[in-house]
């Protein structure tokens, strides 16, 4: 049975009672449609050999990979949502990624937003791309539509054609030296603010999520120091209408997860889980942010 998106006979309540129940979940997934490396397949496929039965492909800016996914629920007899995760910001914050489900990935102001997002990433994928060869390190545009033949393009595409040149050993590499440039870094990304996205997501029916609220914090602050911006930020998008908090995600050690928890149930708000899969073989360091 699959549950693809909200509707008459499947409404928002149903779809945050169904998130909430005790199934086994993976709600923060990413495929080859963005900067994961496994087909939609092959991602549910992993989780539904190690026993979930509740899941959601979620990738950035994008739903072929989620519409895609859906084929599969009735194969592999799970339940299934509709996801995407959106990159935002904020005047409290750079890089609010904020999760939608269950909404109708055909609605009018959904695929527009779309569109815009998708023409802002080009024309900074062809600065990044235009700096970096300034530098002298001789990237293509066939090298970099040859990773995933052109289905999302972003910094981890670049990283990966770096690799593949032998030029860094890793994404995490390139990430804290070629990308830290100052040239290379000045070069930002254009995001939607997140009022707009969780008035988009709504727009078409979904549920909106603020995706794990830890990742806010600064490499330089202790947790002291960002406890109390963490409210704020969370109190703010309490503002914008979310309707749920990625409590329980590898960003937040147990002791805050139960925080997040906490926050989530004093304000009413929807607790939802995910791993944040990309790859077996690029795993993100996480614990940098269980540090006291």
């Amino acid at each position: 049975m699959k549950h693809y998106k909200i509707s008459e006979d499947f409404t928002k309540d149903d779809l945050r009672s169904l998130i909430e129940s005790d199934l086994k979940k993976d709600l923060h997934m990413h495929t080859l449609y963005s900067d994961g490396a496994l087909t939609p397949r092959e991602v549910l496929k992993m989780r539904v050999d190690e026993g979930y039965k509740l899941l959601a492909i979620t990738d950035h800016d994008g739903v072929e990979g989620s519409v895609y996914g859906e084929q599969y629920a009735d194969e592999f007899g799970i339940e299934y949502i509709s996801g995407i995760e959106f990159d935002s910001e904020d005047e409290l914050g750079k890089d609010i990624h904020m999760l939608g489900y269950g909404f109708d990935p055909d609605h009018p102001a959904f695929n527009l937003a779309i569109g815009k997002i998708l023409k802002q990433r080009n024309d900074r994928n062809n600065r990044f791309l235009e700096a970096l060869n300034k530098k002298g390190y001789d990237i293509t545009y066939d090298e970099l539509y040859a990773v995933n033949e052109g289905r999302f393009m972003g910094k981890p595409t670049f990283a990966t054609v770096l690799i593949k040149k032998g030029i860094v050993k890793s994404h995490t590499e390139a990430f804290e030296t070629i990308f830290r440039d100052p040239e290379i870094r000045s070069i930002k990304k254009e995001t939607l603010h997140t009022k707009e996205v969780v008035d988009i997501i709504h727009a078409a029916g979904g549920l909106a999520v603020m995706a794990h609220p830890m990742e806010q914090r600064h490499l330089e602050e202790t947790f002291i120091e960002f406890e109390p911006r963490m409210y704020e930020i969370l109190d703010r998008m309490v503002s914008y209408g979310i309707d749920g908090i990625e409590c329980h995600h590898p960003s937040a050690d147990p002791v805050q997860q139960k925080m997040l928890v906490d926050y989530a149930n004093e304000h009413g708000l929807m607790i939802t889980r995910g791993s944040d899969f990309h790859s077996h073989s690029s795993r993100r360091n996480f614990s940098r942010y269980h540090r006291p």
